[in-house]
């Protein structure tokens, strides 16, 4: 049944509900506002800071002429990021953040060679040759002694600057001359190259993939490192993810995309970034590619990140058991975000959390078979012989039961 109201009644209502939901404006409007000034004040007290130490320093310093702004301002920067305490938050000057960009697309800068002056033989040695790079495809070796770059000779007083030469992104050329064993060596390098980031090798009938790091050419090098070991007839593949820290989340799920079928839930993705609002800022779902071979993962501390997830959402798919310690515990995904001068901040945007199982963030993933490599041998993931590699033989052992 309705009820009718007076015309006073109904004014009296329409303006008591406008009061309320001013006063409910208002004070929402208050909060916003004290949280500004408070913000507010806060940035003048950091302002007011750097400027008194500034006023001190140009007042006191006694080398103020040797006062380098473009120093301090970078200093400023990089202690700015510092102070949020994230080893993985960090900024880059604008060239850093270029050789940043190319690094995660699998692009690398120089020859492949890194070197070190000998004060006691007066002389440059080459200490490693990085895969795939030009110094590798033309020959140099670990232990060569560079004697000539560009038909100068090196000498302790010039070895860095033209040692400079053999670093850069521009596809030239530069003849470099060393001594091997009282032989001498000439070689032509080229400047660029694609990093290599998986390689593989047939142990006894069973892969052996090494994953070096998640770049923009993983995917493809892992394609044809399977592919090849398929042609070989493997029954088991071996990932070693071992120390794997470096790429992206993104091209780990692109690796994992490789080896898992269609997620049978449409929910279910290889990977979500969760951002600090619980917005999605990233999802990648699976393709229609299955590896239908047992598989183990070795893992240690320093297994992190995309990595960590690579080994998840293997495990998750029931395709993998993990072999080796407790992985890191970084389940946080990072961005690029650039400034008006070219340079960059490195910051944490999200959590990563993986196909099904929950983030393992601070946690880590702990092995299915715990296995530790002798004291000695920590370190040395990569230069002990298979038969000592304790971690490995576990998962030959497993694959060939």
């Amino acid at each position: 049944m309705n009820r009718k109201i007076s015309l006073g009644l109904a004014l009296t209502l329409i303006i008591a509900s406008i009061t309320a939901t001013f006063a409910i404006t208002m004070t929402a409007a208050q909060k916003i506002y004290n949280g500004l000034i408070s913000n507010l004040s806060s940035r003048a007290e950091t302002y007011a800071t750097i400027e008194n130490i500034n006023t001190l320093v140009r007042a006191n310093y006694y080398d103020y002429k040797s006062i380098e702004d473009a120093k301090i301002n970078l200093s400023i920067s990089k202690g700015y990021i510092n102070g949020l305490g994230n080893p993985n938050c960090r900024f880059l000057t604008a060239s850093e953040y270029i050789d940043y960009k190319r690094k995660l697309e699998g692009n690398a800068t120089g020859v492949g060679i890194t070197a070190a002056w000998d004060n006691g033989n007066k002389s440059l040695a080459v200490t490693d040759v990085a895969p795939g790079s030009s110094a590798s495809s033309k020959g140099v070796l670990k232990g060569d002694i560079i004697k000539k770059i560009d038909g100068k000779k090196i000498t302790s007083s010039n070895y860095e600057e033209l040692f400079k030469m053999l670093e850069g992104d521009n596809l030239t050329t530069v003849d470099i001359t060393c001594d091997r064993k009282n032989e001498t060596k000439e070689f032509k390098v080229t400047i660029g190259y694609s990093l290599v980031s998986v390689s593989g090798k047939n142990i006894d009938g069973i892969g052996y993939v090494r994953i070096s790091a998640f770049y923009g050419n993983t995917q493809s090098q892992l394609k044809n490192t399977l592919n090849s070991l398929k042609n070989e007839g493997v029954k088991g593949i071996i990932f070693d993810l071992r120390g794997t820290s470096d790429g992206s989340v993104e091209y780990a799920a692109a690796a994992v995309d490789c080896i898992t079928p269609v997620c049978s839930n449409p929910d279910e993705l290889l990977v979500t970034l969760v951002g600090r609002n619980n917005n999605i800022i990233y999802q990648h779902a699976s393709a229609s590619n299955d590896l239908n071979l047992p598989m183990m993962i070795l893992v240690n501390g320093k297994t992190s990140g995309p990595s960590e997830l690579f080994a998840c959402d293997l495990r998750d798919f029931e395709k993998a058991k993990l072999i080796g310690t407790t992985t890191s515990g970084v389940g946080t995904a990072q961005r690029a975000l650039t400034l008006e001068d070219g340079s960059a901040v490195i910051l944490t945007v999200a959590k990563i959390m993986p196909y099904k199982s929950d983030s393992f963030d601070d946690t880590g993933l702990l092995p299915d078979f715990e296995v530790k490599l002798a004291p000695e041998d920590e370190n040395r993931i990569g230069l002990i012989s298979d038969e000592k590699d304790l971690q490995l033989q576990k998962a030959i052992s497993e694959l060939a039961a």
